[in-house]
């Protein structure tokens, strides 16, 4: 037999039970439908009968309630009574669905007589006749007339309670019909089932194990030799060749995976190569091979910890700078620099290979922490001096030449040496002191080395609080503008100004310009303090000129460093500021220092020459002090010299002082500038100069710094000095 007559009977067997199910379910469904409508008919007849029931009992109260001696009003209550409860009875009998009319029958022929009684009554009552017999009959009627409505009711509710039993009693014998119905219909399936299982799936199971067996013991697969139908058979036909290709291919699929294991094996040992690699880049330095800040401070965490556990051990961190790297990079070159840093690292191990008191010789460490910054972790010393011999080795080892690319490099280090101390308990503190000690060192005259203590701490905590208190003052503009007058020795009166930044701490009072201006530089917001004086000196002086305290000749000068001009957007600054207050570029000039020029000579050429083009005036401040190269005075676009106040000391311009000042200015004037002494606070001074032919000048003898409202008085007077200088 095929196997699609198999399922066929399979169908008709579920659909005919499926049928019978519901056919079974309708028919009892009916019945208990009928049944349901009989018990509500059967409860709006009580209802009715309830409704009966009640208007009875309100007419027998009335009645009760009822005298000889009642008046009219009582008798029309009682007849309205008797009317409503005639017509409430009239409609139970119209309706005609209750088992109790003859009931209803008999109490309508009583309330018929009570109708009647009760008229005669109200006739005698409303006469003035006693009528005491009369009304007791029409009690006793009425209470007649209740008791047979109260039995009306008892059978109502009799009847409707056995209609409820009876839909009650449909209800289960359906519920107990279906689940016989369900049983044998489950019991049908079953055994069909049972019947499938072994015409169909058995075969298949046979099949799949004959299959499994052919697989696992390479032998041949046979088909099936009983139960079988012509699709099996087929399937016996396709599984076996199945089984066949189904062995070649796992042949070969084992060849490959034996192939990909061995290149797995492979790429497993390139990829723990390239590990270990990625592990060491993660943890040493890529030029110079050294152990990085992040494996430094891993040891130097153990270090510390093996300091808690035993407080006799000691060890020291050493932390190094190259002096002067910088300017190897800018004249060899970042190649030759980068070989300078490979070489230093050499050195640096080397030094800690040679024989000294350490303990553990092996466990010290080298690393580099950043660009020329070098640590050594001495890992366990027997006394703190031994630090400093390391150190001075380190010295030594350095100061002999590098020979790099053809080139003799000399160089040095400056050395800060930090201990652990009790207080010290993260390595980070550790670095920040050996760090802060160098910075002593490289500022003692670096090529040396120095050992930390509290002090320095203090000390950098406090100039930290100052470069904090400094931002925040730049920030918030808490400075003040003095004005210092620049006098014209050919006129004797004032041709300019100097716009000087002065800052009152909240706690230091007034700080030294000298030292809020270094930590500007130090610190980069000398950017943004620049452009704030520069805007407000020129706002000042377009003040001052539309008020008439002075006129057009006037002219500004502010002092710029070589942050500033270094910024890419300092001209435009310049150009966007006089364009704001109408102001020429003539009305503004631009001092700058020596080191400014030195620094970066060619970019600072481009930036001289676009302030040039704007008109301003660029002057060199504290000339004689740094380099004094012809060759600068030759080749930037200067137009004032200014000669320092160093020269107006203790000489008095006499002797090499006042020849080196009429050198330049004669130098000066030969090509094409001119210039201004600072520092004049005498008489003499200011006729020496005179005598020499010196353009400008300006000191306390003059006026020292002042603020706007007394710069404002002073120039709104119009001094003169020429006079006491005849």
């Amino acid at each position: 037999m095929r196997i699609h007559h198999h399922v066929s009977i399979i169908l008709f067997l579920a659909i005919a039970g499926a049928i019978g199910l519901a056919v079974s379910v309708g028919l009892m469904l009916g019945s208990i439908e009928r049944a349901a409508r009989a018990a509500g008919r059967s409860a709006e007849q009580y209802s009715h009968v309830e409704t009966v029931v009640a208007n009875g009992r309100e007419l027998a109260a009335t009645v009760e309630s009822l005298t000889i001696g009642s008046s009219r009003d009582a008798y029309r209550a009682l007849e309205r009574d008797l009317q409503r409860s005639t017509i409430t009875l009239a409609r139970l009998r119209n309706n005609g669905l209750l088992p109790v009319t003859a009931q209803v029958d008999e109490a309508m022929v009583v309330l018929q007589t009570l109708t009647r009684q009760e008229r005669r009554l109200a006739e005698r009552g409303t006469a003035g006749e006693p009528a005491a017999a009369e009304l007791s009959q029409f009690r006793e009627g009425v209470s007649n007339y209740v008791t047979r409505l109260e039995t009306m009711r008892m059978i109502a509710l009799d009847t409707a309670g056995s209609l409820d039993l009876e839909l009650s009693m449909r209800r289960r014998y359906m519920m107990l019909i279906v689940g016989v119905i369900c049983i044998l219909y489950l019991a049908v399936i079953d055994r069909v089932r049972h019947w499938t299982t072994r015409r169909l799936i058995h075969p298949v199971q046979t099949l799949a194990r004959a299959a499994m067996r052919a697989m696992e013991n390479e032998g041949t697969f046979r088909g099936l030799e009983q139960d079988s139908t012509d699709e099996l058979d087929t399937l016996a036909r396709v599984l076996a060749s199945f089984v066949d290709t189904l062995k070649t291919r796992v042949r070969e699929r084992t060849a490959e995976v034996e192939q990909q294991k061995a290149n797995l094996e492979r790429e497993m040992v390139v990829r723990r190569h390239a590990e270990d690699q990625l592990r060491h880049a993660a943890f040493h330095d890529k030029l110079t091979g050294l152990c990085n800040r992040d494996l430094l401070l891993d040891r130097l965490e153990r270090c510390m910890e093996r300091a808690r556990r035993h407080p006799e051990y000691k060890f020291a961190v050493l932390f190094l700078d190259v002096d002067r790297f910088k300017e190897v990079n800018d004249s060899l070159g970042h190649f030759v620099g980068d070989q300078l840093l490979v070489a230093i690292a050499e050195r640096l191990q080397e030094c800690l290979r040679g024989t000294d008191t350490l303990s553990c010789v092996d466990s010290n460490t080298v690393a580099r922490i950043g660009g020329d910054e070098f640590v050594v972790l001495l890992d366990g010393i027997a006394e703190r001096e031994d630090a400093s011999v390391v150190a001075e080795r380190v010295q030594l080892s350095l100061a002999e030449p590098f020979r790099l690319q053809g080139h003799e490099v000399f160089t040095t280090a400056s050395i800060g040496i930090a201990f652990n101390e009790p207080g010290c308990d993260k390595a980070d503190y550790l670095l920040r002191d050996a760090d802060t000690a160098m910075y002593y060192a490289k500022a003692a005259g670096k090529a040396r080395h120095e050992v930390f203590n509290t002090q320095m701490h203090a000390e950098a905590k406090s100039r930290l609080q100052f470069h904090n208190d400094l931002k925040r003052a730049v920030d918030n503009e808490d400075f003040d503008i003095h004005f210092q007058p620049i006098i014209s020795l050919s006129t004797g009166g004032i041709c300019g100004c100097e716009a000087l930044a002065r800052w009152e701490h909240p706690d230091r009072g007034m700080v030294d310009p000298v030292e809020f201006i270094a930590h500007a530089e130090e610190t980069g917001v000398i950017v943004k303090l620049g452009h704030w004086i520069l805007h407000r000196a020129c706002r000042q002086l377009k003040e001052w000129r539309d008020d008439g305290v002075i006129d057009a000749a006037v002219t500004m000068s502010i002092n710029v460093s070589k942050r500033q001009v270094a910024e890419r957007g300092f001209v435009d600054d310049v150009r966007k500021t006089l364009r704001e207050f109408s102001l020429d570029g003539s009305s503004l000039n631009i001092e700058i220092t020596e080191s400014v020029i030195m620094d970066n000579p060619d970019s600072i050429a481009e930036v001289l020459k676009q302030l040039k083009e704007l008109g301003v005036e660029i002057h060199m401040d504290d000339f004689g002090t740094g380099y004094s190269s012809l060759n600068y005075l030759h080749r930037f676009p200067l137009d004032v010299l200014k000669i320092d106040r160093a020269f107006l000391g203790t000489k008095s311009l006499e002797n090499e002082y006042a020849d080196v000042v009429q050198t330049v200015v004669a130098l000066a004037h030969t090509l094409n500038m001119q210039v201004i002494v600072e520092g004049v606070e005498t008489e003499q001074h200011l006729q020496k100069l005179l005598a020499l032919n010196c353009d400008f000048a300006q000191g306390f003898y003059f006026s020292k710094p002042l603020t706007e409202a007394d710069a404002r008085e002073l120039l709104a007077s119009k001094p003169t000095w020429l006079k006491h200088a005849a």
